[in-house]
């Protein structure tokens, strides 16, 4: 029998959830790290914690952005995330909690002036 799309072929599997991604390790720590924009000169702030929460904080002009993705919580997919970030942007580096909470502190103060 032939199937021309996914939802007969679905149909006809109620058992396959169609989650195909193998199981990895959960996050160990929180990462912290920065990489400098290539266009405008700029550092951008970020950590991927162990809930699988990407947190980035980059300032385009003089107002801060504070961005937040998920991801699953995997070794894999933390290590993917920094190896891409490597390798668009030159400059980069892993830091410490304080200074990423520094830069966060920094953007929370602006953003709360141009909010209030």
């Amino acid at each position: 029998m032939k199937y021309h799309n996914y939802d007969d072929w679905k149909l006809s599997n109620p058992d396959d959830d169609g989650h195909y991604i193998e199981d990895t390790d959960a996050i160990q720590e929180d990462v912290y790290f920065k990489y400098l924009h290539n266009r405008d000169r700029r550092w951008a702030y970020g950590v991927i914690n162990k809930d699988g929460y990407s947190i980035t904080i980059t300032k385009y002009t003089s107002i801060p952005a504070i961005d937040v993705d998920w991801m699953d919580a995997t070794e894999f997919n933390q290590n993917d995330e920094t190896s891409r970030l490597r390798i668009h942007y030159k400059q980069f580096t892993f830091i410490d909690r304080g200074e990423f909470v520094e830069a966060y502190k920094d953007a929370i103060n602006q953003l709360n002036k141009v909010m209030l």
